[in-house]
């Protein structure tokens, strides 16, 4: 069988399947990309594991220095400025003139940092809802006393508030 024509212009048969303009500068052939090999591009969110964050650099407010603190960059830091509403026509969500409601607690040791209180309350939660105290804040000028369920129950809740 006869050679083909761009045989003709080669010195061989292995330089015609060669491509003398991309070799590497050691004279070694460069086909193109490499399917093996480590590829030295910057890591993106789904090449890295879980625990990999990286971030978008948008709250760079300061930087590193070589003793690793961070200093920040005042002139960076978000500042929002509010408008004067004393003027405009645009009312509160809650009222200013809104009463505060104080808690009192008796019969725990430790008030609300009693574990028996966080106890109670949940129970009183579940088995009456959102709003199961019974007491008009209103007739009691916003004071809401919550008192230990056993001493309520034994009598001597009483005898704690006349000697009070």
């Amino acid at each position: 069988m006869r050679a083909s024509s761009i045989l003709n212009f080669q010195h061989s048969s292995i330089s015609s399947l060669k491509r003398p303009w991309q070799h590497f500068k050691d004279g070694s052939l460069w086909y193109g990309f490499s399917k093996s090999g480590s590829k030295r591009l910057p890591l993106t969110t789904k090449q890295g594991n879980k625990n990999y964050y990286k971030g978008t650099r948008s709250s760079g407010i300061g930087r590193l220095n070589k003793h690793a603190r961070y200093l920040i960059n005042w002139s960076k830091v978000r500042t929002y400025v509010v408008p004067d509403l004393s003027k405009t026509e645009l009312k509160a969500l809650v009222s200013p003139n809104s009463p505060q409601i104080l808690q009192k607690i008796s019969g725990y040791e430790d008030g609300f940092k009693n574990p028996e209180f966080a106890l109670n309350q949940a129970i009183n939660f579940v088995e009456h809802g959102e709003n199961y105290s019974q007491t008009d804040l209103e007739k009691t000028q916003y004071l809401d006393h919550i008192v230990n369920p056993n001493i309520e129950n034994n009598g001597t809740f009483e005898k704690l508030e006349e000697q009070k």
